[in-house]
């Protein structure tokens, strides 16, 4: 195997920033994701690398591979479907015309995750000249913004029917301020129903028990941040994020529905989260007379609640080890883990097929708004740390 200074000297970072550049100026808001998906083909072919598209010809998928042959591969997925840009006038340019502002790379796309799928691409055309024992593919995907069914989701119904391979190891692009995401909250969606006693709004003080105001003490009490916290993923989140009441404008209502988004950390399950749930609301309801609420949340036909638990893959496994040491050589400090807050990536649905699945991805802000952007330095350290683990996992 090359040594690694020879490795890191083929990063070229005019090419990843003209990359990035060529991917964001196409307008990919997920479900027109197909002409960034070939114009991303064209160019792995150019750096000769194989590339396979699957799935409908108007929304396909991208597999591009080296050395398929080896033994063991090293996967590193990216979506390449943007959200819409929303307000224009909020943004300093046009969001489809990427510019380079000191050493940020602006537009649509350009955290969120176009500048590193670019990383991708480049490292791929690198180890493609590479002699390494260790096949590396890149999945690059269409509608993660959307709940992956035409993206991660097939590439995965793919594997199970054995018409693609499996790999050993993924590395999700997402942003991570280049550290180590060995974890993701779980999702809990679920309803609390406050009950009172409808009447005419003249005897609301006399007869009426209002479940807005029942409610709105419930939701106070909920409303807040959990006292817990993972050191792979930091702490859960609970949101009210809807609510529903009312028939009439002049009748007190006797239901008020409330709807709950529940983030969940590893060791959480819904029987946890509902206990803790009882506690709060037994308590704030405590001296009220009139105090009335149920819990309702979707169950399977076993009768247990539906929901996605927390999913994460230990940082002393094999990718985050071999992981770790590439950032340390890369990076020269110790790894940090990615505590902060943040949505959902395509790598649950790796680790929930028993695949080792990392984040690790570049420093940047303002994705799904106005005048997002990507550090550049960030996708350059990305490159390196990528090319330094496809060695370390070579050995």
């Amino acid at each position: 195997m090359p040594a690694f200074d020879d490795v890191l000297a083929k990063i070229d970072r005019e090419e990843i920033l003209n990359i990035s550049k060529k991917l964001i100026r196409v307008p990919s808001v997920t479900g027109e994701e197909r002409e960034v998906m070939l114009l991303a083909r064209d160019i792995l072919n150019g750096l000769g690398v194989e590339t396979l598209l699957l799935g409908p010809d108007n929304r396909p998928l991208l597999i591009a591979t080296v050395n398929d042959s080896a033994k063991r591969q090293l996967v590193f997925n990216g979506h390449l479907d943007v959200v819409p840009p929303a307000n224009l006038d909020a943004w300093g340019h046009d969001p489809f015309d990427p510019q380079v502002i000191g050493n940020s790379l602006t537009g649509r796309g350009s955290c969120d995750m176009k500048s590193a799928c670019a990383v991708m691409i480049h490292v791929a055309g690198i180890i493609k000249g590479l002699d390494l024992p260790l096949s590396v593919a890149l999945h690059l995907v269409p509608d993660e913004e959307k709940g992956a069914n035409h993206g991660t989701k097939l590439l995965l119904n793919e594997m199970k029917n054995g018409s693609i391979r499996r790999p050993n190891y993924v590395i999700i692009g997402e942003k991570s301020n280049l550290k180590l995401r060995v974890a993701e909250r779980g999702i809990w969606g679920f309803k609390i129903k406050f009950m009172g006693k409808a009447t005419h709004t003249a005897y609301a003080r006399l007869e009426g028990v209002n479940a807005i105001a029942k409610a709105s003490k419930g939701v106070l009490a909920l409303e807040k941040p959990i006292d817990k916290w993972h050191p792979w993923i930091g702490a859960p989140v609970i949101s009210i994020n809807g609510i529903q009441a009312g028939t009439a404008g002049n009748q007190v209502p006797d239901e008020c529905t409330v709807n709950v988004d529940r983030r969940l950390i590893p060791g959480e399950t819904p029987d946890t989260v509902a206990a803790e749930i009882k506690q709060a609301l037994d308590e704030v309801g405590r001296d009220d007379p009139d105090w009335s609420w149920k819990l309702e949340a979707e169950r399977g036909s076993d009768g247990k609640w539906i929901y996605t638990p927390a999913n994460y893959t230990d940082p002393e496994s094999d990718l985050g080890k071999a992981l770790k040491t590439a950032v340390r050589t890369v990076l020269g400090r110790d790894p940090e883990l990615f505590v902060e807050w943040a949505g959902g990536t395509d790598g649950a649905y790796y680790r929930e097929a028993g695949i080792q699945t990392i984040g690790f991805g570049p420093i940047g802000g303002h994705m799904h708004g106005p005048n997002e952007f990507v550090q550049i330095d960030s996708l350059i350290d990305q490159a390196r740390v990528y090319l330094i683990l496809a060695n370390i996992l070579s050995s």
